[in-house]
């Protein structure tokens, strides 16, 4: 749990960076900036759990990493590598 008190410090910190156009980090972009009565706001809150994200399909390469055409033939000067190429479990997602 939060303290209320870090939380609001946060948000007020928040506030005054947006007023300045940056914040420490160099962010230059604010959304949804609460208002001076922070009493009165509507907060919503969420977990958020990272997760693992990939290519389900993607291309299809030959072992040399050409891009290979529908019909077989390899697509001239264009290389595939990465998750573009099936991600991190190849084809298998399950």
């Amino acid at each position: 749990k939060i303290p209320t008190s870090t939380l609001r410090k946060t948000l007020q910190d928040y506030r005054s960076a947006a007023a300045a156009g940056i914040d420490q980090y160099g962010k230059r972009a604010f959304e949804n900036v609460p208002s001076d009565d922070m009493d009165s706001e509507t907060f919503f809150v969420g977990e958020v759990t990272p997760v693992l994200h990939y290519c389900m399909g993607g291309i299809t390469i030959d072992t040399q990493g050409n891009v290979m055409k529908e019909d077989g033939t390899m697509v001239e000067g264009l290389h595939g590598a990465g998750e573009v190429t099936g991600g991190v479990h190849g084809n298998n997602r399950l």
